[in-house]
């Protein structure tokens, strides 16, 4: 339930901001300029070394990775060892102990296979993903599945057919990590667009997260996610209750109140149970509990699966086609499709899935909208009006982290849609503008602002990085750019958990970050990356999630 209500002005304020900030490409249908450098055909081989975030901590990895281009195809590997926090070399991307981590031992190994590039007519790319965007946006936004690299490493596919078998179609597609199919999951989405005589395009977009709990990272296969399992390398243990770093399974006490238990779920058969309770009647000074408080996590072989998708219609027209200028007029169209997961307050326990999931339902129009470009300069603006619990953008750069998230205090899980909840009918506008300055920044930033509701549905993201040919110029500089998005704005609990946040206050739908590189000599480059999520503690604090690497990579 919101906590804040907004006005108008601070959203115009933002806009403005936004405006400000600009953008470097604002592409609709492809990766941006960043992703088509990293295509270059080059032969190269990179090493690093240095210290990476893995499970919250910081390790220290070495990693090569040779980049080979063999006509069409390119192929980059990534070999890696992970020395840990004891200071020892950690099994980390080589576990072989059950089907789970031998798939991912092997495609850790994976950097990325292509096939083509992203301005031909066909592309192919399996491995690491980034800037995925279907249509223009209103589905899938600024998708990637390498949030949390290199400590968690997904292997995807990215698909771009181009006027296929000579008809005039298109096809665009993106699977987001193959090893979430063995947790019978795996988002997928695709779009099949066509161009009519008169120049209009068409096209029609499905994006289904088949179970959105399958992307929980479960390493022994024990159906309880690492986060929530006390020994995430042990497919024998899993629970602590009272933390006192025995497992439930061995401990005697698991509330560690200094009485015997003895209920149901103490795991002792019933004629010792009954045997201990006679003890307990017989004998003063000896007592047992058959009333214990003890966490019941989310286990992925108790839950049932939770599918959600969006299926989408987009019309696109170019008004003015030329060197100089495009101008495309432009609508979206888009409704939910989800499960009937309602759940009792009993099948919810039971399976450790926070209570309140039900059927998300509405759609979201964007219409009319304009795409502009002209020469540096690009930019979208649109009207939108959502009904009930549509939300835009909704697998954006985020959805991997929000897909489900697990309470600290209790472990249980709630997924990204049981969250959307508003069920109201919201007006507005949203914009997009960016441009490359005079060779020296790319920057982008967009805004949304509906109305309508308790309170106004707004948005904002913003980048900008250094452009290649202004690093040229500048001694030991190789990359540097920043980001920052924000979502809900206004709807969700201050960083204390007391009240409303502000706009640019920390939520859980925030996420922000850096990139720096600097040359200390020809080949050499120190690189430092630091990125920034929440999560909300037992205690309804917020807690920033810091994704830190420093390393030193070497190019020979």
């Amino acid at each position: 339930m919101p906590y804040l209500r907004r006005s108008a002005p601070s959203g115009l304020c933002a806009l403005a901001l936004a405006l400000m900030l600009s953008s470097a490409t604002v592409n609709a249908q492809g990766p941006d300029a960043h992703d088509a450098a990293e295509e270059e055909v080059a032969r190269q081989f990179t090493g690093s070394m240095g210290s990476v975030t893995v499970d919250g901590q910081q390790w220290y990895r070495l990693a090569f990775r040779p980049d080979i281009p063999i006509g069409n195809w390119g192929l980059a590997f990534d070999i890696e060892l992970f020395m840990d926090a004891s200071g020892s070399f950690n099994r980390r991307g080589w576990e072989f102990d059950n089907s789970t981590q031998v798939l991912d031992t092997f495609l850790r190994k994976l950097y990325y296979v292509r096939y083509g590039r992203p301005d031909k007519d066909t592309y192919v790319r399996v491995g690491a993903l980034d800037n995925i965007t279907l249509g223009y946006g209103l589905i899938v936004d600024n998708y990637t599945n390498m949030l949390e690299y290199p400590g968690i490493k997904k292997t995807g596919m990215q698909v771009q057919l181009k006027n296929v078998g000579g008809y005039n179609v298109g096809l665009e597609g993106f699977v987001n990590n193959f090893q979430d199919f063995q947790e019978d999951g795996g988002l997928v989405g695709l779009r099949v667009s066509t161009k009519t005589a008169s120049k209009l395009e068409l096209g029609v977009t499905y994006v289904v997260d088949i179970n959105q709990y399958g992307g929980l990272l479960d390493r022994d296969d024990d159906g309880y996610p690492d986060r929530v399992d006390a020994y995430p390398n042990n497919k024998d243990l899993a629970l602590d209750n009272d933390g006192d770093g025995v497992a439930d399974a061995l401990d005697g006490d698991d509330d560690n109140d200094g009485v015997y238990d003895i209920d149901s779920d103490s795991g002792l058969p019933g004629d010792t149970r009954q045997a201990l309770i006679e003890v307990s009647e017989n004998f003063r000074g000896f007592s047992v509990d058959d009333d214990i408080t003890r966490r019941e996590p989310f286990n992925n072989r108790r839950a049932a699966s939770d599918r959600f998708g969006i299926l989408g219609l987009d019309v696109g027209y170019p008004l003015v086609d030329d060197a100089r200028m495009q101008v495309t007029l432009y609508g979206q169209l888009a409704m939910l499709v989800d499960d009937d997961d309602e759940l009792s307050s009993r099948e919810a326990d039971s399976q450790g899935i926070a209570r309140g999931n039900r059927k998300a339902k509405g759609f979201g129009l964007a219409a009319p909208g304009v795409w502009l470009g002209l020469g540096p300069l690009r930019g979208q603006l649109e009207f939108r009006h959502f009904r009930d619990d549509f939300d835009a953008g909704y697998f954006d750069r985020l959805y991997e982290l929000d897909r489900v998230r697990l309470d600290d205090a209790t472990g249980r899980a709630r997924s990204k849609d049981a969250l959307l909840v508003r069920s109201e009918n919201q007006t507005g506008v949203f914009g997009r503008i960016g441009t490359e300055l005079a060779g020296v920044i790319d920057a982008s930033a967009d805004y949304q602002y509906l109305a309508g509701g308790d309170d106004p549905k707004q948005q904002i993201h913003a980048s900008a990085r250094m452009a290649s040919d202004f690093l040229r110029n500048v001694p030991r500089l190789h990359q540097a750019r920043v980001f920052y998005q924000k979502n809900n704005i206004g709807a969700g609990l201050n960083e204390k958990g007391t009240g409303g946040d502000g706009f640019f206050e920390s939520t859980e739908d925030a996420f922000y970050g850096y990139e720096i590189g600097l040359e200390l000599s020809p080949g050499v480059t120190v690189l430092w990356h630091t990125r920034y999520s929440f999560t909300r503690g037992a205690d309804n604090v917020l807690n920033r999630d810091k994704i830190m690497s420093i390393e030193t990579g070497m190019t020979f």
